[in-house]
């Protein structure tokens, strides 16, 4: 199991270098975060060399601040497919520095004017548009769906569309990004779900449900979900997201115990 950590919700004590650095002394394998216009990538990719660490996912973003804005609520459900592609063709270069495949892209909020059937099919044109602007880039795009306790707007927050979605795109560079906390507040079923697309899941997202907080806590058994992962012989990252609810948690321990089981 290959495990990464998100620099840009967790460690929040530590400047990035640090956060770099906690990761590395827990046990996993990769940083992960959000925007890259925000930090100072060669920095950021010197220290990942330093410490043999890698990079696993970042958000689709861009320089241009009123696009970055948009990237981060999602556009692929209003079919800015230029403004995608742009996007797609800006953040691959940043990616490259830091020895980094994937990329979250957002579907977008629900919008009265676009019906919902409409703003699936938005969302499916745009990726496929996308996905050859990735291909050329050797990127791929993880299409995250988002639970609506903690985004009440957004628009595919199931994962079964969202599959749906993947498949009509059929594109090896085009995958989800499974967040296991949002798959658990909208419909749990989290092995079964896993277990019938792992062709389709190109990372995973962990957090204790419905606190968003270690997983140790909350209502699912994470190390039974990470033996189905293994069984079922995913080789790409499992990303721990969560914010600190109880402060004795050792993420460190919690990797060796899983290991060493």
């Amino acid at each position: 199991m290959k495990f990464s950590v998100c620099i840009d919700m967790m460690y929040p004590e530590a400047d990035i270098a640090g956060r770099c650095e906690i990761t590395k002394q827990v046990g996993a394998q990769a940083v992960e975060f959000w925007k890259w216009t925000n930090k100072d990538i060669p920095a950021l990719a010197e220290k990942l060399r330093e410490l043999g660490i890698g990079a696993a996912l970042m958000n689709l973003d861009s320089a241009d601040e009123a696009l970055s804005a948009a990237l981060m609520r999602g556009i692929l459900s209003h079919r800015r497919i230029d403004d995608f592609i742009r996007a797609i063709h800006e953040t691959a270069p940043v990616m490259r520095q830091l020895g980094m495949e994937n990329c979250i892209v957002l579907a977008g909020d629900v919008d009265d004017e676009i019906p919902l059937e409409q703003a699936f099919e938005n969302i499916r044109d745009t990726l496929a548009a996308g996905a050859k602007a990735a291909s050329d880039e050797g990127i791929n795009l993880l299409l995250e769906p988002l639970n609506t306790y903690d985004r009440p707007s957004y628009v595919l927050p199931w994962s079964a569309p969202s599959f749906d979605i993947l498949r009509d795109v059929n594109s090896p560079n085009v995958k989800l990004l499974l967040d296991l906390y949002h798959t658990q507040r909208m419909e749990g079923n989290l092995i079964d779900t896993m277990m019938k697309n792992i062709d389709l899941i190109g990372h995973f997202h962990v957090a204790g449900s419905p606190w968003r907080c270690e997983p140790s806590l909350g209502e699912v058994d994470y190390m039974q979900v990470f033996d189905a992962i293994e069984a079922v012989g995913y080789e790409g990252y499992v990303g721990f997201e969560y914010r600190v609810r109880k402060t004795s948690f050792d993420l460190g321990e919690y990797i060796r115990k899983y290991r060493g089981r």
